[in-house]
């Protein structure tokens, strides 16, 4: 299996999951949802920042992991290594995005990696990518880790009510790493008010 997330969190999940049948140990061991807020200028999306919200399951075991001075509480510093840490192994996953204008696939550098908050008992990590061109064109938008450790899902809506951009999901099936074929969301996103 390719480790492409939380180091801590993967030796903390196997280590809880290993006296359970096989079927409770099938993939994925990670549920995000995400929200996408396109960044625009002149008419243009130009870039994106991401908001991966960890399930509460996959949040607490993290936060196991993570409380290193063992204090029962998610601190700043812990909160900033964990970020750190994991944001090296999405990154070579290029953060599991694909981006598509209606003509060709779309380039994109990292502005912002991971930052960690934590709330309502749940992980929260953010993160910013700026197109390699900007975009008037509706822009497709594909979270999709192939080993299948990580379900990626768009929240509804998948783009925050009060910005002036508006995404629509639809599923598409890709194949995974031995996991057979899997729904993944694709988010349309367009900006006509901008």
């Amino acid at each position: 299996m390719t480790r492409t997330l939380l180091t801590t969190f993967l030796s903390v999940l196997m280590l809880a999951t290993a006296g359970l049948p096989a079927q409770v140990q099938a993939h994925p061991h990670a549920r995000f949802s995400y929200q996408l807020n396109p960044v625009h200028k002149d008419g243009h999306i130009v870039g994106l920042r991401v908001t991966w919200l960890l399930d509460p399951l996959t949040s607490l075991i993290a936060r196991r992991g993570m409380d290193l001075n063992r204090n029962g509480l998610v601190d700043p510093d812990e909160l900033d290594a964990f970020a750190r840490q994991n944001d090296g192994l999405v990154a070579a996953s290029r953060y599991f995005l694909t981006l598509r204008s209606d003509q060709e696939a779309l380039g994109f550098s990292v502005r912002q990696g991971l930052k960690a908050s934590f709330g309502d008992n749940r992980i929260q990590l953010d993160f910013e990518v700026a197109l390699e061109r900007p975009v008037a064109e509706p822009l497709s938008v594909r979270m999709f880790d192939e080993t299948w450790f990580v379900a990626l899902t768009a929240t509804d809506p998948p783009v925050p009510q009060d910005h002036a951009c508006r995404g629509i999901a639809a599923t598409q099936t890709l194949e995974t790493q031995g996991w057979g074929a899997q729904p993944v969301p694709v988010v349309r996103l367009s900006c006509p008010a901008v």
